[in-house]
């Protein structure tokens, strides 16, 4: 009778355990992708102020509207990484 009650407690530990472990798995895999996609976006927004220097020096943009842009981007940049 007593064993009985000792199987039920310990597989409800493990059970519990076991539970507790996907749940944190879960959890550090939602993280990995988000950081993955932060990191994205900040390597996009880095390439995007890199063709907008170019554009610039190719003549087919002002530096007027390339400051601003680059002032724009550079806030998103600054955004993500203290999200990250």
């Amino acid at each position: 009778m007593n064993n009985g009650k000792g199987q039920l407690i310990g597989w409800s530990v493990v059970l519990l355990m076991w539970t507790g472990c996907g749940v944190g798995l879960s959890y550090m895999q939602e993280n990995a992708i988000h950081d993955r996609n932060i990191r994205e976006s900040i390597n996009t927004a880095e390439d995007m102020v890199g063709w907008i220097v170019e554009d610039v020096s190719n003549e087919r943009l002002d530096s007027t509207t390339a400051d601003t842009y680059i002032d724009n981007l550079e806030e998103v940049i600054t955004d993500l990484r203290e999200v990250r």
